[in-house]
């Protein structure tokens, strides 16, 4: 006979910790930050108070959020990386997405906000699911770095949570 016994889920034990600091800090603005490969869209997933920027910039039908990146701009910076787009795509993220009380944003960028949350994990599972994921190493430690100094040069609050 087949087990019918539904499985349950075992959340990321990070979405418990979130879930709290989310909840204690109600009344701030919220930034969520992290390179690629931390687990951000996981994170996400879990979290429907949340929103993530490049849902914002480049929208998203089934989400039913309209994009704020003109066409002529979404293609633009889909095109060939360079620090230009790269330079240009802060800027118009900064212009465009102003984080609310109650509805944090995740992305790469640190916004304006009252707290920034960072997702970290340790460098040696980062390189695992860099490599699982086929991107570029040196791409996702330098934005590692980059979100890194950000933090430090904003001088907001700023709460370290590893993503394991």
């Amino acid at each position: 006979m087949e087990n019918t016994t539904p499985q349950i889920e075992q959340l990321p034990p990070t979405i418990d910790k979130m879930r709290k600091l989310f909840s204690d800090n109600i009344e701030k603005r919220i930034c969520v930050v992290g390179a690629s490969c931390v687990g951000k869209s996981t994170l996400l997933s879990y979290l429907p108070e949340a929103v993530d920027m490049d849902d914002l910039l480049f929208g998203n039908n089934k989400k039913g959020i309209a994009p704020l990146l003109t066409q002529q701009e979404i293609d633009y910076v889909c095109g060939p990386w360079t620090p230009e787009v790269g330079q240009f795509m802060t800027r118009k993220a900064h212009e465009l997405i102003k984080i609310e009380a109650g509805r944090p944003v995740f992305g790469t960028i640190v916004f304006p906000s009252d707290l920034v949350i960072e997702i970290t994990v340790p460098d040696n599972i980062l390189r695992e699911r860099i490599r699982s994921r086929k991107s570029n190493e040196s791409d996702v430690f330098n934005m590692k770095t980059q979100i890194e100094l950000e933090i430090e040069r904003s001088g907001i609050e700023r709460v370290v949570l590893e993503n394991i």
